[in-house]
């Protein structure tokens, strides 16, 4: 994606007074994801005039595969935190030319825990107010489908899309919710409607637990991904199932 235009002065006097429209072009850099020795640090192009005028060209490269998640949290390029899965495609697509069934298996489980951490990362931003509601969706929803890629391409896992499809569900749905309950409240909602809050918490709380048991997942699978206390998990169970 690239901008350009035209641009004047402070006062909107032409430059030096030569009456000459300047191009500015903003600061570009090329993103490489997967790892290639070869790759330079720029990219350089000679920009070669009707008059045969040179002018040489030069844009930053960023290697994508030299930066982890912390890196990318620090530096706050937090849209690229979901892409952390694409460094699995070498990997998966090595061991599915060598046929190597063994090491899939060993990758799918890295794809599971490595979506669920990013997932976690992402809804920790949301709280800090890093990113707005609708950018923690956009990141889980680029989660989601890079694990589709992934799983339909090398992995082949029928459960791996419906586990990490329903933990990143788990964690976008309640934590939007509550935050905007939370900044309805500081607004001045009065206080008879807070318990009519609770009680939609609580109703969607069992929504989920009852959902997440209906697609199979054990009391301790859908504790760890909704962060609902497991004895809580037993209770829902219990009342709504016996």
């Amino acid at each position: 994606m690239f901008e350009y235009g035209f641009r004047k002065g402070k006062e909107n006097a032409d430059y030096g007074g030569d009456n000459i429209k300047r191009l500015y072009f903003p600061k570009q850099k090329v993103i490489f994801f997967e790892e290639n020795k070869n790759i330079e640090d720029s990219l350089k192009l000679m920009i070669v005039f009707g008059d045969e005028k040179e002018f040489l060209y030069e844009v930053d490269v960023m290697k994508y595969w030299e930066y982890n998640d912390k890196d990318l949290i620090e530096k706050k390029m937090y849209p690229l935190i979901p892409l952390q899965l694409f460094n699995l495609r070498k990997k998966l697509n090595y061991a599915k030319k060598k046929n190597d069934i063994n090491k899939i298996k060993e990758l799918s489980i890295v794809a599971r825990n490595l979506a669920e951490k990013l997932a976690i990362e992402s809804k920790e931003l949301f709280d800090q107010d890093e990113i707005l509601g609708e950018d923690f969706h956009s990141m889980l929803l680029a989660i989601q489908n890079l694990i589709e890629y992934l799983n339909r391409n090398y992995i082949d896992d029928e459960n791996l899309e419906k586990e990490v499809n329903i933990m990143t569900k788990s964690l976008y749905d309640p934590e939007v919710e509550k935050k905007g309950i939370e900044k309805g409240i500081e607004k001045g909602i009065e206080k008879g409607i807070e318990k009519g809050i609770e009680k939609g918490i609580e109703k969607n709380q069992v929504e989920i637990v009852l959902n997440m048991l209906g697609e199979g997942l054990d009391e301790a699978t859908i504790s760890r991904f909704t962060k609902i206390d497991i004895e809580r998990v037993r209770e829902i169970i219990k009342k709504h199932l016996n």
